[in-house]
């Protein structure tokens, strides 16, 4: 079943009663941190999970494309001076040349935080229970709307507004650690057609038409436009499932955890961050976490240690020696006991899914053996459960609820922490001079000189200073002369000093008179 029931700018309704907020988390840059550095993003990210006591989180990273043409449009926007109709030109020739080597879009890594918002505890009045009560008639009567027509999705206008008033605090509690961007109703649309096996679309171009009717007391939606970017056919087999569009045939394939068997370091093991470096194809991830309180969360725990007790006890009074694993298990609730307890926190209930796609089964097969071996390499095992594609699918829509309790791994703020969500390796601009691409992830490089010594807000430094480091014949003065022939272009001025003068006869090769 679809689980949207209505989208009001970032809030995402669904059919069980529950309202979720959702964010995009804009990544940092996490390549160039020293330790010191990287435990401080860590702490971050461990009290913004803590800090919900109870609730659901959904985190999302989703491999989005992005349009290498707009990127090269808006570089030529940056261009001033006298030689702007040059740099155009050479822009053009440039977009030309990386549409043929790479495509249209490239691969580009966004992250979505979804909180369920928690309706605070009210008084109780006279006034309050017969909202209450006209709320569920309201719920009744669309129950049986829809059951009958099937047509119409109808909102209370007040119950959005309550909830709109939740999500600004709990904005500006993530705002504080975190850059973050509300989503839209085309966020959310490309999210679910993307899901749903669209691709060859980049994520500045798509555009969701989902209009609404604004009455007095209700907000009415067609069914239809919620259900509009899932369209096409899906085939369910065992082990994959194929997505039939008018466009193209995707084959997706879901994995999910079924052990971890070693503990993963922080800082070397940030699944997130280096998985985006490792994979030359696109693979989403999709976390469900239930927040247990830590009461419920001690409760689980003893009740645990009371079982494995009994294993011990009873392989003793066998004179029998109890197996390493229930020895170790012991070990391990007796620690996580004493954690709980001291710390008050609570315990997370995670269903982490991996989605890999590919236009070919032979391709699918192939991507899926390299993600599985990635996450043994990390002491993860992974497993593809047979029969359960179409649930595991479901669980990367907004709103979603967890759809099998059979891999569900218990963990800690701090393990969540140190998953490295959000954390990308960024290498200079997004728009401006093309000099390159990134070996690590294969997105293009830009660079903005201008920007230098002018005080922009969130840069490392102010001041700009380069150095060409490398053997004899690497390409240290082409990558000098490039940048400062581009740069001359875009509207700046070179002065240049070359005792040996190879380098000034090269720019004026390249520029003529406009480095005089």
């Amino acid at each position: 079943m679809f689980p949207i029931k209505y989208i009001e700018n970032n809030l995402v309704f669904n059919h069980d009663g529950e309202c979720f907020a959702y964010y995009e988390l804009i990544p940092y840059n996490y390549s160039f941190l020293s330790p010191e550095e990287k435990y401080m993003v860590h702490d971050n990210f461990r009290q913004l999970i803590a800090q919900n006591r109870d609730g659901k989180i959904h985190a999302l990273q989703i491999s989005t494309e992005s349009s290498i043409r707009q990127t090269q449009e808006r570089s030529k926007k940056e261009v001033t001076g006298r030689l702007r109709e040059v740099a155009c030109a050479k822009i053009d020739e440039q977009t030309e040349a990386l549409v043929e080597m790479i495509g249209e879009n490239q691969i580009d890594y966004r992250f979505f935080l979804g909180f369920k918002l928690l309706v605070n505890e009210e008084e109780i009045s006279l006034k309050h229970a017969g909202k209450s009560a006209a709320m569920t008639f309201a719920d009744f009567l669309y129950e049986v709307n829809h059951q009958l027509m099937g047509d119409f999705v109808s909102m209370s206008n007040d119950e959005i507004a309550r909830f709109q008033k939740m999500e600004k605090l709990l904005e500006s509690k993530i705002s504080h650690r975190f850059k973050i961007r509300r989503l839209e109703k085309h966020d959310f649309g490309y999210l679910i057609e993307h899901i749903y096996g669209k691709t060859g679309v980049a994520y500045e171009d798509y555009a969701y038409d989902f209009p609404v009717k604004k009455l007095k007391k209700e907000t009415l939606v067609k069914r239809y436009d919620l259900i509009r970017p899932t369209r096409c056919q899906i085939t369910e087999n065992q082990r994959y499932l194929k997505l039939d569009s008018e466009e193209q045939t995707t084959y997706a394939a879901y994995f999910t955890i079924n052990n971890i068997v070693g503990e993963l370091d922080f800082p070397s093991s940030e699944i997130f961050y280096y998985q985006q470096q490792q994979f030359t194809f696109p693979v989403s991830t999709s976390m469900n976490v239930e927040i247990v309180t830590n009461k419920k969360a001690l409760t689980t725990v003893r009740n645990k240690k009371k079982e494995l007790k009994d294993l011990d006890n009873h392989a003793w009074e066998s004179n029998n020696e109890a197996s390493n694993n229930v020895v170790d298990a012991l070990d391990s609730v007796n620690e996580l006991e004493t954690t709980l307890d001291q710390s008050k926190e609570s315990m997370y209930k995670l269903s982490y899914v991996v989605r890999v796609a590919a236009d070919s089964l032979d391709e699918l097969k192939r991507r899926c053996d390299e993600v599985k071996d990635f996450y043994d390499d990390l002491n993860v095992k992974l497993v593809r459960p047979f029969g359960d594609m179409l649930g595991l699918h479901g669980e990367f829509l907004p709103a979603s609820k967890r759809y099998i309790n059979d891999y569900i791994q218990y963990v800690t703020s701090d393990f969540l922490a140190g998953l490295g969500f959000g954390a990308t390796q960024q290498l200079g601009e997004n728009d401006g001079i093309y000099i390159g691409y990134n070996l690590d992830t294969g997105r293009n490089v830009y660079l903005k000189p201008s920007l230098a010594a002018q005080g922009v807000k969130g840069s490392v430094t102010n001041a700009l200073a380069a150095a060409f480091l490398g053997s004899l014949g690497g390409g240290k003065s082409f990558c000098n002369n490039l940048i400062v022939y581009y740069a001359v272009l875009f509207g700046g001025s070179a002065v240049i000093v070359d005792p040996k003068s190879g380098a000034k006869r090269s720019y004026l090769k390249r520029v003529g008179t406009a480095l005089h």
